[in-house]
């Protein structure tokens, strides 16, 4: 793995419509794919129709380990995301630690946003039945 150089780059997990072969991944022009990865069992994965919300697992709940891709992306290209993700009204970029140590930012929502949306139990966007 290229060393990542943090006056240039942020690590960014990416856990559905970002992901390679998806429809937005185009957004993540230029940027460099670092791994595939899962995060800790302490989130949960929520279908929202065209696209998953990343949630933290309430206290007392089983959450899952979500599967996702690690990018290094510059600022520019995190703005972006900030804008697509409508950070901080809609998603709030949070820094996380993945299940393999790596500390990266991740767009999460509020649990109480995805209070009525179903669960993806597989913690994996791609192995679920997307709704219409």
């Amino acid at each position: 793995m290229t060393p990542l150089d943090p006056q240039r780059e942020i690590l960014v997990f990416v856990y559905g419509t970002l992901m390679r072969g998806e429809n937005n991944h185009g957004l993540l022009f230029g940027s460099r794919f670092v791994s595939t990865s899962f995060t800790k069992p302490d989130f949960e994965l929520v279908n929202l129709g065209a696209f998953p919300a990343l949630i933290r697992a309430e206290e007392g709940d089983a959450g899952s380990a979500v599967c996702g891709e690690v990018y290094a992306v510059d600022r520019m290209i995190l703005e972006i995301l900030d804008e697509v993700e409508d950070h901080p009204r809609l998603y709030v970029r949070t820094p996380i630690e993945l299940a393999d140590g790596l500390q990266v930012q991740a767009y999460l929502l509020a649990g109480d946003r995805a209070a009525f949306y179903p669960r993806i139990e597989s913690g994996d966007w791609r192995q679920q039945g997307r709704a219409i």
